[in-house]
């Protein structure tokens, strides 16, 4: 049976459903090993939090393990994403967490921002067809076969555009304008009357990194501290940093950083677009949802999409029923672990 999904590589985090559960995690990948590792934890451990891939002849740690295990672990901010092969083992870890056979088939709708939408062939080349893949529990593994029978790819503000029709938050006719802030661009996509506009449409490489490396001079600067992009995320969300087991408030560095980028992003905006032209203006995306507070005050016709950070992907996913001809409902109370 062909399993129908949305996947959302982003620059910062994978998002993956297939309306029933979703998962999201950071998009580090790592060194991976064989040395036992273990967890003082009593019950089992999510998926999620364990994910270690094997791909030909190489091992990975993915996500969260990445960043706990890894020797050598990195989030792939490149333009193609082609660095030992990043996109792949992301995307291919995503739809492992819904491998329930030996042989698993999976039809895929998926997106890149607005401006390299002419990397879509490169990427559907790279990860259609079968692969054989290990995934690894513990000491124990299984081997795998991984078939992307058919995959899409769209522009990335599709989705939130999908998913925001599906929960009945907007009406599809109109003018729709969708920012979706993400880590590493900012994409602006128009919608009229139900149809993508390209050409009133633009990518820029300003996202929540462009705060991550601002807030990571200031620790530097303050605490002689220095984090990796991936290491900030628990710090930025949480506002907080732990130094000699001191814990530390730097909601002051995080909040001056993220107004900054909304001006900027404010800024773009207006530069792009007649606001006052839109029906509706969705702001999604994680930086989105981090941005909300400084950003809408200042538009008064946007909203925050419903789950900003998980539009996409749910969006994807609403496509993809609609391309495959499938019919069973999304689960309303679907929640990303």
């Amino acid at each position: 049976m062909t399993q129908i999904i949305g996947i959302d590589v982003g620059y910062g985090f994978v998002k993956v459903t297939d309306g029933q559960i979703g998962y999201s995690f950071p998009s580090v990948v790592g060194e991976g090993h064989t040395k036992p590792t273990f967890s003082t934890k009593i019950g089992p451990s999510p998926a999620i939090d364990n994910l270690k891939i094997g791909i030909g002849d190489r091992l990975f740690f993915v996500g969260k393990s990445a960043i706990k295990h890894s020797r050598f672990a990195y989030r792939d901010l490149s333009y193609t994403r082609s660095i030992s092969d990043d996109l792949e083992i992301l995307f291919f870890s995503a739809l492992s967490l819904f491998a329930k056979d030996v042989t698993n088939v999976f039809n895929v709708v998926t997106g890149l921002p607005v401006e390299r939408m002419h990397l879509a062939e490169d990427f559907i080349n790279r990860v259609k067809g079968e692969r054989n893949i290990t995934l690894y529990n513990g000491a124990a593994n299984r081997s795998i076969k991984i078939n992307v029978s058919d995959i899409e790819v769209v522009p990335q503000p599709l989705g939130t555009y999908w998913s925001s029709i599906s929960n009945s938050a907007i009406a599809p006719d109109g003018r729709i304008g969708v920012v979706d802030i993400g880590f590493k661009t900012t994409d602006f996509a128009t919608i009229e009357d139900s149809e993508y506009i390209p050409e009133k449409s633009k990518s820029i490489l300003v996202g929540l990194a462009t705060a991550y490396d601002d807030i990571g001079s200031n620790l530097v600067t303050e605490f002689g501290v220095e984090k990796e992009s991936y290491a900030l995320d628990g710090i930025v969300i949480n506002r907080k940093i732990n130094i000699s087991g001191e814990t530390i408030n730097i909601s002051s560095i995080v909040e001056s950083a993220f107004e900054k980028l909304a001006t900027n992003i404010l800024v773009e905006i207006h530069s792009q677009w007649n606001v006052s032209e839109f029906d509706c203006l969705l702001l999604t995306g994680g930086g989105g949802q981090a941005l909300s507070s400084y950003i809408l005050p200042q538009l008064s016709n946007a909203k925050l999409a419903l789950d900003p950070i998980t539009a996409n992907c749910r969006g994807y996913l609403t496509w993809a029923d609609r391309l495959w001809n499938h019919s069973y409902p999304q689960n309303s109370n679907l929640k990303f672990d």
